[in-house]
């Protein structure tokens, strides 16, 4: 083996120029694959991490049933649940709240509006998510305040109230019982979310408790982690811990279906600009073995003659480009790890283009953030390892089928 190893070395070391072109094309290549898919894990973490701040949370346990219905039918009772327990059994939550989440019909003098209202806990809630902090005019709500509400800023200027106004809710409550009061306009949120911003209404939980006729029910509570990255995994162990049937743990997965599939079709995309540069990486390596073999033929049938196996050709073949890939893997790798490493640092303006784009999802990104996450180096390491067998195969197979007359007939 060690025969080999000498043998090639000294072959790539006749052939400088031509192992410097592959292993710079290579290494190249690898620079470019971390880098691509650094931008795309660094976009896809702060999308993730702005949807999951923004309103839904990393986790909510619900009743079966709510988030298909949004029915307060599936309501959670106070005692169902030991809340604080629960965070002392699974170490990774960070914070809980309760929540109410129902909907209604908000008026005031000059016109009316549907609306989701939304009943918070509002100094736990401002751990969890930021959609009740966001306040463009007015104040946030307090854990004293009674009948004061926030606006979504679209729902407000619908309604033309401004702050220290009064708008009056009316909505169906639990067992169809009629929900009516009067409430001070505290503070205008602007979230970023059209949707949002055109019919939110926030409410301290007290009084959307008694708005809906829940007593001290709540429809949702929700969790955030030490790392929003590993919901999937939390939550199956808070399941674990549910005292019955009725009550399911979802992830931000599950809360926002359509997110994972924005994240996926734009992965897509990636991989599909990843596996052009692999076609251009493979044929650069399947050019480079093949050029070497034709000018090495005589070469080959002279070892042929002198008893040398076709398969052990092969293997030398096999050998060198294994060995200028792998230098080429291990400087890309090393030149990868430095710029990723460097560009993670700083945040990265968005064109004007690109935030509208996000704008027109429901997400206002202002900047974004190469990842260092592992697998941007694993990736292509493994892609264009993989591709380089794949180039090699054909060069080999033609070597091992090359016979002593025909080298020096075609020399």
């Amino acid at each position: 083996m060690s025969r080999f190893i000498q043998l090639a070395w000294r072959n790539i070391g006749r052939n400088k120029r031509r192992s410097l072109i592959t292993i710079s094309a290579v290494s190249f290549a690898v620079v470019m694959v971390a880098l691509t898919r650094s931008l795309q894990y660094g976009t896809y973490d702060v999308v993730e991490s702005l949807a999951v701040q923004l309103f839904n949370g990393e986790i909510q346990i619900q009743r079966r049933g709510f988030q298909e219905e949004q029915a307060l039918a599936y309501f959670l009772s106070q005692d169902q649940v030991d809340w604080d327990g629960l965070v002392r059994s699974v170490p990774e939550i960070a914070y809980y709240t309760r929540r109410i989440t129902g909907f209604g019909l908000v008026s005031s003098d000059s016109s009316s509006a549907g609306a989701l209202i939304v009943g918070i806990e509002p100094e736990r809630e401002a751990r969890i998510t930021k959609f009740s902090t966001l306040v463009r005019k007015g104040r946030r709500l307090a854990r004293a305040d009674r009948k004061k509400v926030l606006l979504g800023e679209t729902l407000a200027k619908n309604l033309q109230v401004d702050i220290g106004d009064t708008v009056v809710v009316l909505t169906q409550g639990y067992r169809n019982q009629l929900g009516a009061d009067v409430y001070a306009l505290k503070g205008i949120v602007r979230v970023g979310h059209a949707q949002l911003d055109r019919a939110l209404m926030v409410m301290p939980l007290r009084d959307a408790q008694e708005l809906f006729s829940l007593d001290s029910g709540v429809t949702q509570v929700v969790f955030s982690t030490v790392d929003f990255r590993k919901a999937p995994d939390i939550t199956r162990r808070i399941e674990e811990h549910l005292p019955n049937s009725e009550l399911e743990a979802l992830s931000w997965h599950e809360l926002m279906p359509e997110l994972k599939q924005i994240i996926v079709v734009d992965n897509v995309s990636g991989a599909i600009y990843l596996g052009f540069i692999l076609i251009v990486v493979g044929i650069e390596i399947f050019n480079a073995t093949m050029m070497n073999i034709i000018e090495r033929t005589r070469e080959f049938g002279v070892l042929q003659a002198m008893g040398m196996k076709p398969y052990q050709i092969s293997g030398l073949i096999f050998m060198e480009s294994f060995i200028k890939v792998s230098i080429a893997l291990i400087l890309g790798l090393i030149l990868s790890f430095v710029v990723v490493s460097i560009l993670s640092r700083f945040s990265i303006p968005l064109p004007a283009e690109l935030r509208e784009a996000y704008a027109s999802y429901g997400f206002v990104i202002e900047d974004i953030k190469f990842s260092d996450r592992v697998q941007v180096y694993i990736e292509p390491l493994v892609s264009i390892a993989i591709i380089a067998v794949l180039a090699l195969l054909l060069p080999m197979l033609k070597t091992a089928r090359l016979s002593p007359v025909e080298a020096f007939r075609k020399v």
